[in-house]
């Protein structure tokens, strides 16, 4: 059951149906209506569709911190985020050729996939997605496990469909990343949890959620004094009763839960809690696209 729902009054969840029905970007409002039983996986694929290129990649600013038409590996693993969602076939062409897209992305000299290209800094965007000329790197380098961890949960998903020399160099790098970490990031984080949710390996599964239960405190923010700020949320990751960690801070996410669900605004839309400070006709543009996308993701929390 998703834990946000059970909060929501019957006003706001009319609130959210008619925001969805009149606002929402073609893609969630098709996922949307899927999860509701009123719409069909096709619709969704029709919906992803528009976001792929030639190269097998996603653009178009599927994440709309990014501006960018080519294609990206942020955009692709976001894509993905969708198409494990759905009760397809993983030989469908959409997916094989993500998959060969991400596969032909990896840096294995670095070891790390590079998230956005440099052609971003040409296109309206979030300030965090700059590309350093000189280096190639936006600085989210330093935190390696976004996206690779993510990745590696789609690897292992799509087994089938990646070479097992591959698969078993990226678990070593994602895995001896998880181990090092000692300063933690809110979005490495969500790369790791989605690869415990992902995986098939329950040994990976396990040493992720031991680890992440030993520094509660130190990953998510547990004070409601920090919830109107930018940080990790628990209901961002723990939005179900099933979910991981969910008995270990079950009264927090409650209670995020509540104060999450009066964060709803009129319209009935939940929106991005940042801001770029700099294209404001664009940001505009992309905080009307977050708020689709938060919004239905806050409704239907991604799932295996």
């Amino acid at each position: 059951m998703n834990i946000l729902a059970k909060h929501l009054t019957k006003d706001q969840v009319t609130a959210i149906h008619l925001y969805i029905q009149r606002e929402a970007r073609e893609l969630d409002r098709a996922f949307h209506f899927f999860r509701q039983g009123e719409g069909t996986a096709k619709e969704v694929i029709r919906a992803l569709q528009h976001y792929q290129n030639a190269d097998g990649g996603f653009g178009h600013a599927l994440e709309p911190d990014s501006r960018l038409l080519d294609s990206s590996v942020l955009n692709t693993t976001l894509a993905l985020q969708f198409l494990v969602q759905l009760p397809i076939d993983s030989s469908r062409p959409m997916i094989e050729q993500a998959l060969e897209y991400l596969t032909s992305q990896f840096d294995s000299e670095k070891g790390i996939w590079p998230i956005v290209p440099p052609t971003i800094n040409h296109v309206p965007r979030a300030p965090w997605w700059n590309v350093n000329e000189e280096t190639g790197e936006t600085g989210f380098e330093k935190t390696p496990g976004n996206p690779a961890a993510e990745i590696l949960g789609y690897f292992h998903y799509y087994r089938d469909h990646i070479p097992s020399a591959l698969i078993n160099e990226v678990e070593a790098i994602v895995m001896k990343r998880w181990e090092e970490i000692e300063r933690w990031d809110m979005h490495e984080v969500q790369c790791y949890y989605r690869l415990a949710q992902i995986t098939d390996k329950e040994e990976i599964q396990q040493r992720i959620i031991t680890k992440m239960s030993t520094h509660l405190h130190d990953i998510f923010a547990l004070s409601k004094d920090e919830w109107s700020s930018y940080g990790l949320q628990p209901i961002a990751l723990i939005n179900q009763k099933h979910s991981f960690l969910y008995s270990e801070l079950e009264e927090v996410v409650e209670e995020n839960a509540y104060w999450y669900a009066a964060q709803l605004t009129q319209e009935g839309c939940f929106e991005p809690a940042w801001e770029w400070g700099q294209y404001p006709m664009e940001w505009q543009q992309a905080k009307k696209e977050w708020s689709s996308y938060l919004t239905v993701i806050a409704c239907h929390p991604f799932k295996v």
